[in-house]
């Protein structure tokens, strides 16, 4: 059997349909589950007007269901006479059976009394009216609207259903709406058909001017760009999710080419690019070298060219860039620096105060990286950077919330037109990246320093006052902080300590008397969020992820030798002698795991193995703790590895429980004096044998 089901609505907003398709699709399977009803395949399709499924392989009829409910034991469910008990009774009633009707199952623990049910399965068309309906009642949206008296919620008005199993129809009404075998075509461009079984909707459909498939309208769009809408040494920029989306608005695409005056091209092109993108949903057409032309790609939901639509997107277009213009052109009439004054009444957030105190903050974490990095000769660039950073914010390009995603780029653009230095630009613009995973890392100072700082503040600051991500909640994006700062940090090399970071930026905090909590408990909590964030960096990476565990088990404070110890390791894991080298410590981790202290009594070493490992171990201890200074981590792992045979000798030839208690200690405080030295990069117990 197959099955085609189409919900027909007013058009819905582009981002929910998607998420619809993959819910009826998630719901439906999960109800033909339930159901005992067996498919093949369920496909989706939609448009702004509809919701399709179409299922095939559908089976004529539910599965019998042959359960065997088991009860208590025989020696519960009956007495010493053979009579049944209590118990057996309220299972026997639980069960909607006679106690005449239970029966005797042999187990392995013995013999329970047990009911048999048989039930048949039904047909699968009886079932399927109350099964569609509850797909639609069960379907939920972001938004959703009631229309005329109908108490019925759904993201938009529903016109038709269209229901078929095969050619008949699967009948059942919601709110007055019935289903049927009628759907309609595209709202301009076609008209209402019937159709009389499955294979021709798909055929009516198309005649009538809808792609129901979303991928192949996205095909479309960037193919029909490709040929119509480029002249040579042309461009379109085609960004992946605004080709979802405009994909999602329409029925049938339909590119048209529009233009706009060239005179608005003195505004920076992000600017342009933004108006169209983000407000207009238009595709900006670009030379070969990158460089905006004025024009751009609209995409019609029509079958054809038309002139109105060309002209009337043109006039909106034009009043957009108008008001970005008169934006850009107010701003600069003022030089940036006199925006940070109004940032003294900008709230960050009510606890930590405004932009302005977070910029002083974060000013201070920047004096201390600086030095501690030895930039002073940077220093005046950088806190001009950290003063000027926030100041397009109040500026009336991103002031007025038009292109808050510019943010950085037009204070960057401002500061030049301003006079100050391109390297202040520059880290302006920088201090934002990344924005999000993937994006472009600061590769100047100025940006690097002024990056961290910032975010560091609101990290500390935020767990400082008691605002903590939990779940899906991080209102200010503070996974998202201390990725960057991971990110930044291992991308530039810098050698510091994440601790001593954190010290920092809570030492200001608690200057400026804002912290709210124990300064000890906020750094210990900041602390294991970094460590977090950094296994999953690192992970990304492509280190193997025990060996990443491994290494921050043991110490994430600088990131940088984090990672050279992470690469040591990630060799020596390649090499044949890393088997041993696990198997070896885990031995002796393992025995002396719970043991405390590491003092040995050398009057208490009876064995001459024990002597040999104990002369063998302090070797090593001292060579390893030269190659560990000298962040030689590849060698210390093969240093340590020179033990192999005294500790096998050593196993062999000692029992490390002995009777007498104080040399059973003796032997595991020697014990635990080796586990720490192979210890001293990794938690090498995490790590699993290659």
């Amino acid at each position: 059997m197959r099955l085609l089901f189409e919900i027909g609505m007013e058009e819905i907003p582009a981002r929910f349909l998607e998420q619809a398709l993959a819910d009826l699709k998630n719901n439906l399977q999960k109800k033909l589950k339930e159901d005992r009803i067996s498919f093949e395949n369920i496909k989706t399709f939609g448009t702004p007007r509809r919701l399709v499924l179409l299922v095939e392989g559908l089976s004529e009829n539910q599965e019998d269901l042959n359960l065997l409910n088991m009860g208590p034991a025989k020696s519960v469910a009956y007495d010493t006479n053979g009579e049944i008990s209590r118990a057996g009774l309220g299972f026997a009633k639980s069960q909607g059976v006679e106690a005449k009707d239970l029966e005797l199952v042999e187990t392995p623990k013995g013999e329970y009394i047990a009911v048999r049910k048989f039930m048949k399965g039904e047909e699968t068309a009886k079932l399927l009216p109350e099964l569609l309906k509850g797909l639609v009642n069960e379907l939920s949206f972001p938004r959703t609207m009631k229309w005329g008296d109908k108490s019925f919620k759904f993201a938009r008005p529903i016109q038709w259903f269209l229901a078929l199993a095969n050619e008949n129809v699967v009948e059942f009404e919601i709110e007055g709406i019935k289903s049927g075998r009628e759907s309609r075509g595209h709202r301009f461009f076609g008209e209402t058909f019937e159709i009389a079984n499955i294979d021709e909707y798909f055929d009516k459909i198309r005649k009538n001017n809808v792609i129901i498939d979303i991928q192949e309208r996205r095909d479309m769009i960037k193919s029909s760009i490709e040929k119509n809408c480029i002249e040579e040494n042309e461009q379109v920029l085609i960004e992946p999710a605004l080709l979802e989306e405009v994909a999602n608005l329409v029925e049938y695409p339909y590119p048209i080419v529009g233009t706009f005056n060239a005179d608005f091209l003195e505004v920076p092109q992000d600017v342009l690019i933004i108006s169209m993108e983000v407000h207009q949903r238009y595709f900006p057409i670009l030379d070969k070298n990158g460089k905006l032309l004025p024009k751009f790609v609209v995409v019609r939901n029509g079958i054809d060219f038309s002139e109105n639509v060309k002209k009337g997107n043109e006039k909106v277009l034009s009043a957009r860039l108008a008001d970005a213009r008169f934006f850009y052109q107010e701003d600069l009439k003022h030089p940036l620096i006199n925006n940070v004054e109004k940032l003294k009444t900008v709230v960050f957030q009510k606890d930590l105060g405004t932009i302005y105190n977070k910029l002083e903050r974060a000013g201070k974490v920047a004096k201390y990286i600086t030095e501690k990095l030895g930039l002073e000769d940077r220093s005046e660039t950088i806190q001009r950077t950290i003063l000027l950073s926030k100041a397009d914010l109040v500026s009336n390009m991103i002031g007025e919330k038009e292109f808050t995603k510019l943010q950085g780029f037009m204070g960057a653009d401002y500061a030049l037109k301003s006079g100050e230095s391109e390297l202040v630009s520059k880290g302006i613009e920088e201090h934002y990246y990344p924005r999000f995973q993937g994006d472009k890392l600061p590769t100047e100072y100025e940006g690097i320093i002024a990056g961290i700082s910032d975010r560091l503040d609101t990290l500390c600051g935020c767990f400082g006052v008691g605002i903590i991500p939990s779940g899906s909640k991080d209102p200010f994006a503070l996974r998202r902080s201390a990725l960057g700062i991971v990110n930044i940090i291992l991308n530039s090399k810098l050698d510091l300590s994440l601790s001593d970071l954190v010290e920092e930026s809570l030492n200001t905090l608690e200057e400026a008397g804002v912290l709210k909590r124990n300064k000890a408990e906020v750094k210990a909590e900041i602390m294991e969020f970094f460590k977090q964030r950094a296994i999953n960096v690192l992970t990304d990476m492509k280190y193997s992820k025990d060996v990443v565990l491994a290494v921050l088990d043991r110490d994430c404070d600088n990131l940088i030798e984090a990672q050279l110890k992470i690469e040591a390791l990630e060799k020596f894991s390649k090499n044949e002698k890393f088997n041993k080298l696990v198997a070896m410590l885990k031995r002796v981790g393992n025995i002396s795991k719970d043991h405390i202290g590491t003092d040995i009594n050398i009057e208490l070493l009876v064995e001459p193995i024990e002597k040999e490992l104990y002369e063998k171990s302090l070797e090593v201890s001292a060579k390893a703790e030269e190659e560990l200074n000298n962040k030689k981590y590849a060698e210390y792992l093969e240093t340590i590895l020179t033990t192999e045979n005294v500790i096998d000798k050593y196993f062999e030839s000692v029992m490390v429980m002995d009777k007498d208690e104080k040399i059973k200690t003796n032997r595991l405080s020697q014990l635990k004096f080796v586990s720490e030295i192979f210890n001293k990069i990794a938690n090498l117990t995490l790590i699993e044998e290659k």
